[in-house]
């Protein structure tokens, strides 16, 4: 048992730590969200999106959870958390099935993406600034193991109260009440053991929550802190995205297949500066096996990705940019403690996005769109 204490600008957070397979201090930092509803941030170390990190680090952190839920029953049914915990997901799907040399798990992420196709379930995370999810249903192809999954294992980046992760198993369990165990896998997680049998009984199944660190923490906010307002944003709902949002993750992926692009990165390679892969948004795991590539081809190379969420600059986060998402939807987008001494190398799902989007352009960077030649190879 060991006791953190965490100032950050809102106030004060307490952590009781009970268990740490990796270091507390070497996975997670802390910051201040730019949001009323809920204004603590653990900032991962090791996840590639609010602070860049090595490609192999993230590797390691997906085998570990891998691990945990390889030998699950099968089919295991894999679901990401958009928009933070989608590489992360996706890691641990295909770390799983490549560890237990099985072909039976399905990937599929969350998304806030609209799609033209039949939606499996939507859900709300009620302290999120963008709490709209959506699971679309896969193809047919697909189904069987989607319809019919004996294991299902919930990935995000940390757990605080398990709500939004048991809004979800409940809408998977109402298509599919034949699952035997769940899992709620995370980098962090800080629920109780009384809290976790409470889940447990609301599923009426086997829970378990395997993490690399498991605790509990309290918040105390500053009374002398001002409630940031949230970041005014004009979306257009009603759009949908099929054309751009290419990522098969969010349809469903036999995990254990993902194939490299091939002879892209020629320009990236040829550069003498150390580089920063970026991936946007939702589209995190491709961008993130890319700059696992690099850095395994000998390259100096840290990872990590845009975001919609608003954190204000101080504690963990030293620098803040602040540009339109790559989408269309007028939602900003952000992208924090950048190294100004590496070259920025963003990823887009589409060409069409890369041919809008201003970032590289304005990080002074390098862009690419890489789904399609993925999907081809």
């Amino acid at each position: 048992m060991r006791i953190v204490q965490a100032p950050i600008q809102a106030g004060r957070l307490s952590l009781t730590l009970r268990r740490e397979e990796w270091p507390l201090e070497a996975c997670v930092t802390y910051a201040t969200r730019q949001n009323p509803r809920r204004l603590y941030l653990f900032v991962s170390k090791v996840l590639g999106k609010h602070w860049p990190v090595r490609p192999s680090v993230m590797r390691e952190v997906h085998q570990r959870l891998a691990a945990k839920i390889a030998n699950l029953p099968g089919p295991l049914l894999v679901i990401g958390m958009a928009e933070t915990a989608t590489a992360l997901g996706r890691g641990v799907a295909e770390e799983a099935a490549l560890r237990a040399g099985r072909d039976d798990v399905l990937y599929v992420q969350t998304t806030r993406c609209r799609l033209s196709r039949p939606l499996a379930f939507e859900f709300d995370e009620s302290h999120s600034h963008a709490p709209d999810h959506a699971v679309y249903l896969p193809d047919s192809a697909l189904q069987p193991l989607f319809q019919a999954a004996r294991s299902l294992v919930l990935v995000d980046d940390e757990i605080s109260t398990g709500r939004t992760l048991l809004e979800l198993a409940k809408a998977y369990l109402r298509l599919n009440p034949q699952v035997e165990q769940v899992a709620f896998a995370s980098i962090t997680c800080w629920l109780d053991e009384a809290r976790q049998r409470e889940l447990a009984i609301e599923l009426e199944r086997s829970l378990t929550f395997p993490a690399l660190i498991e605790g509990e923490f309290d918040f105390t906010a500053d009374p002398q802190f001002p409630p940031p307002a949230l970041p005014v944003t004009v979306a257009d709902s009603n759009a949908a995205q099929d054309a751009i949002a290419t990522d098969p993750a969010r349809t469903g992926v036999i995990a254990g297949r993902w194939t490299h692009p091939g002879a892209l990165w020629e320009r990236v390679r040829a550069s003498e500066r150390p580089l920063t892969v970026i991936g946007t948004g939702e589209y995190a795991y491709t961008p993130f096996r890319l700059a696992l590539a690099l850095e395994e081809q000998g390259c100096d190379v840290r990872y990590q990705s845009t975001t919609r969420s608003p954190i204000l600059v101080g504690d963990a986060i030293t620098r803040r940019w602040e540009f339109p998402d790559h989408q269309g939807d007028g939602i900003a987008n952000y992208l924090y403690n950048l190294d100004p001494e590496r070259l920025p190398v963003v990823i887009y799902e589409h060409p069409a996005l890369q041919a809008a989007h201003s970032l590289a352009h304005d990080l002074g960077g390098l862009a690419f769109a890489v789904e399609e030649p993925c999907r081809a190879s």
